[in-house]
């Protein structure tokens, strides 16, 4: 049986996934979790009900999320 490294480790791969608890094990509470499952790309695998993303996706989004100090929060 092999050990899955932990999320912080897979951040450093573009190509690994992250499931809802990964999220969470990085510190993120559950809506937020909820918004970066909405606003990712999703892999859904026939027969396995749990909901994947990929690392890069999940970089992308926080940079596109992060505030760059020039424009309006809201």
């Amino acid at each position: 049986m092999s050990v899955r490294p932990p999320a912080t480790a897979r951040l450093e791969n573009p190509e690994a996934v992250l499931k809802r608890s990964d999220l969470r094990a990085l510190g993120f509470q559950r809506r937020a979790v909820d918004a970066i499952f909405r606003a990712c790309p999703i892999i859904a695998l026939p027969g396995y009900a749990r909901p994947l993303l990929r690392v890069a996706d999940f970089q992308a989004f926080l940079a596109e999320s992060t505030y760059n100090g020039r424009d309006r929060v809201r």
